[in-house]
Parts: C-alpha cells; structure tokens; sequence
C-alpha cells in the first residue's frame, strides 16, 4: 500500500524530529512511503495520506477519495482556531493520532455525533540505549558520588517545564533530609524565544537567582542538552528519583519519564496530559494532583516531595518501583508495540474507507473563553484562550474543596511589587494580585503549608475567602 506524506522534511524541535523518525521506521514496515514537497500534488494512486507537520493536508479540497491521517503532537491544545476551521471537512474514516488520552478527550468534546477515528499512538524508547546501569559508576561519571541520594530533572529550560519548581523540591529535601546529602541533577538548554505564555523571558537569570537565595549552588549539577544518548543514559543511571513537574499546556506525552522507567528509574512528576498515561502512581512512581486556576495550571507540590522523601527513605519500595518501571517501558513502549499501533492506525482507516459508510463529521459549539483576568503579564495569546481545553490535561478543572485535613500553602512566595499587590515569584505562572489584610495575612500564615484544622485552631479560617484564592490560584492545596 502506498501512503502520502505531507509534512515530513526534518523538524527543529528534538522531540518531534525523533517522533517523525520513528514514524519513517515504523510506516516503512508496511507502506510505500511518499515524501511530498512543497506544492508537489497528490499523486492520484494512493491509499491514504498523513500529515505529520503540514497545513497542505487540511487543505485538499475536495476530500480525496482516501483517509486522511493527521499527527497531531501538541495541536489540540496549541491550534485551537486553526482546527475550529477545518476539522469539520474531515471525515469518518480519517483518523486523529494522538499521543495521550487526554487529547482524546478534547476532541469528544469538539465533535458533536460522528467524528473521526482515534488513534492512542505510545513513542519508544530504545532499550539499546536506555537501559539500567551501574549506579555508582554513573554517579561517579557526574561526579557526585559522595551524595547520599540523588534526584534529577530533564526537559527544556522554559519556565512551563517546572525547572524551578525543581530546585524549590531539592531545596526542601535538603531540609528534610539533613544531614543525609542530596544531590539535584538538571540537564536541559535554556530556550530563550519559546512563544507559548512567555511570562518570563529572563528565565536563565531567573534561575541564577533562585539558586542563590536557596543555596544551592553546591549541590546542583547541570548539564547542557544535546548530549549523546549514552550520556544521557549514564545520567538517568546516577538517579534515584526522576522529578518531572511540568505544567507545559502541550506535555502531550513526554520522552523523558518513559526514558528514566527504562533506565530503572521511578518518576514523580505532575498528574498531566501525557504523564497520566505513562507513569503508573504507586507502581512505577507517583504524581501530583493538578488543576486549572485563573491565573494557570496548579499542582499539589507538598505532596510530590512527600512521594520523593518517601522513595528515597525506603529502599525495598525504591526498588520494586524500579523493577516495575523497567517493566513498563520494555512492554508498552517498545519499538514493535508502538510500531504496531502506528501502522494498524493507517491500516484500519485505509480498511473503513473501503467498506464504508463515509460520512462527514459534526462539530460541536466551542466553548466560550473566560474573561481575561488581567493577573498574569501580557502575552501573543492570554491563559485564558488554553485554560478550558488545558482542563482536560489536568487532573480536574477546578481544585479540590479543602477539607479539616487538608493542607494549604502559597503557591509560591509572594513578593510585593506596590502597597497591597503582591506579585508570585513563580516564573510560569507570576500572577499579581490585590490582597485585603485578611487575604494577607492568611497569605503570610500559608507561606508554610498549613492543615484547615489548624487554622480553625488559630482563628483564620474562612471558607470562602479560601475557596476564592484557591481558585484564582494564590493558594494551593494537599491532602
């Protein structure tokens, strides 16, 4: 079978660029595959055609007499008006790839009725490379052998990543930990024209003045991206713990955490879009509770550093984890699973077209855009145009109702920028906000996490005023 490609010339993102060689091995396994450029037409003998990077394809008109498949890699979240005004051409027997469950959930709520296929494409990881090794020899190979647990971070250096998050995580497992020695180990480039909600352009000077005021300096080892796989696989190798608290609106599925499970290593990371399908909590690491706020995505941070004290302290729970995050990646993300799910994806629209029925799609209403709240810095495109879609990626759309057991505590420190307006020191999410002398002193009160039985206790608990700044994003919350 002959199948179309528009779209598949090499990508500058790293990830995508793997994603799309991945796709030329697995496709050529079972299609004739055909690269086209440019304005080069459609050649009138195929049996389906994928776009992998390409408006073309949503743009023939008419629909040809084949399936059209579309890779969909951040898209749901990131090209909301542009597939308002196509999807409705597509048809039955088209096919969405997705990588995550979540974006599958979006697009049931853009459809009305029929829609197109859905295809839940897992990525591989290569085993030959990413495979468990030596800890003390890779610790020594990053030169931090003399610690007693070492915790890590992959990923780009963009403030969505949560790379600050990071160093405020290893900062308080210093503390807890003490006199034992932990280690941070962060590898990544600072990508300093990322378009997407660029509240902080400045984030590598950000990060130098973080490390400082947590004096981290010492104990915090960087490396730059682009390094050889071997590398990278010795890093992951050194680790105990991967941590992994993005809160990236278009984390559709995320190489790094299957990575660290196929080098042994268990992830904590955030309860978001593709993370809720890789990491199993409780079996292979654990994630943190997200929601959507006003002024951004959330996440239950007290409770991923409770999951990372925990791993580390106990070492049979460590290791069981490890064994069953190898397992995991050797299974569900093989290079023959992931290869399979691909080429049936083609395979099976290809078979519907031909039995029929076609039918075209329907499209449901969009849902309406919440009002601008005007608390987070001016950017191309505000949180609020992302915000209904991004709540299908977290855990859910609103935080959980705080109960005499829960735990409050600020999001991040507050920094006052003009008498009563207090700024996040959060460079995702650096919301300002007007705050009375109650909302600031329980604001003062939760710079440390707090239990509600505690502040009934003491005489600051308000409900509403606390359902009101968890909402809006100042506070967050635990069990």
């Amino acid at each position: 079978m002959r199948l179309a490609l528009f779209g598949f010339g090499k990508h500058s993102w790293p990830s995508v660029e793997r994603t799309r060689l991945f796709y030329e091995r697995a496709l050529s396994t079972r299609f004739t595959l055909l690269p086209l450029e440019g304005e080069e037409p459609l050649p009138p003998d195929v049996d389906a055609v994928l776009s992998f990077s390409s408006k073309r394809c949503w743009e023939l008109r008419p629909h040809p007499p084949v399936p059209l498949l579309f890779a969909m890699h951040g898209g749901p979240i990131l090209d909301q008006e542009f597939l308002a005004s196509q999807l409705g051409h597509l048809e039955t027997t088209d096919a969405m790839i997705v990588n995550c469950t979540s974006d599958i959930s979006i697009f049931r709520e853009v459809f009305a009725g029929p829609m197109p296929r859905m295809c839940h494409l897992p990525l591989p990881v290569d085993p030959r490379v990413f495979h468990p090794q030596d800890r003390s020899e890779c610790r020594e190979f990053l030169s931090v052998e003399g610690y007693d647990y070492v915790v890590g971070f992959v990923g780009r250096l963009v403030p969505q990543k949560g790379a600050h998050q990071f160093l405020r995580m290893v900062a308080e497992l210093k503390r807890r930990l003490h006199p034992k020695r932990v280690a941070g180990v962060m590898v990544g480039n600072y990508w300093v024209d990322y378009p997407v909600l660029a509240y902080t352009p400045d984030y590598q000077r950000y990060m130098g003045r973080l490390l400082e005021e947590l004096g981290l300096k010492e104990d915090l080892f960087y490396f730059p991206a682009g390094l050889p796989d071997e590398d990278l696989a010795a890093v992951y190798g050194a680790l105990d713990v991967l941590v992994h608290p993005t809160s990236s609106i278009d984390e559709n599925f995320g190489y790094v955490p299957v990575e660290a499970m196929a080098c042994g290593v268990p992830v904590v990371g955030s309860a978001y879009g593709g993370l809720k399908d890789t990491v199993l909590p409780g079996e292979t690491g654990a994630l943190m509770r997200t929601w959507t706020t006003r002024t951004g995505i959330r996440m239950d941070l007290e409770r991923g550093v409770e999951e990372v004290v925990r791993l580390l302290q106990d070492e049979p729970l460590r290791a069981r984890m490890s064994e069953a995050a190898l397992r995991r990646a050797r299974t569900a993300y093989s290079e023959e699973v992931c290869t399979r799910v691909l080429c049936d994806a083609v395979s099976d629209a290809i078979a519907a077209r031909a039995q029929g029925p076609v039918r075209p799609v329907a499209l449901a209403p969009r849902r309406p855009e919440a009002e601008v709240s005007g608390l987070l810095p001016p950017a191309n495109r505000p949180w609020e145009h992302y915000q209904g879609v991004v709540a299908h990626y977290t855990t859910s759309e609103a935080p959980p109702e705080p109960g005499p057991r829960s735990s409050l505590r600020l999001a991040a420190p507050l920094k006052e920028e003009s008498p009563g307006r207090y700024r996040l020191d959060d460079a995702a999410w650096p919301a300002l906000f007007s705050l009375d002398a109650a909302e600031h002193r329980l604001a003062e009160r939760c710079r440390e996490p707090v239990k509600v039985e505690q502040l009934e206790r003491e005489g600051l608990w308000d409900r509403d005023r606390v359902v009101h700044l968890l909402r809006w994003g100042l506070l967050l919350i635990g069990d």
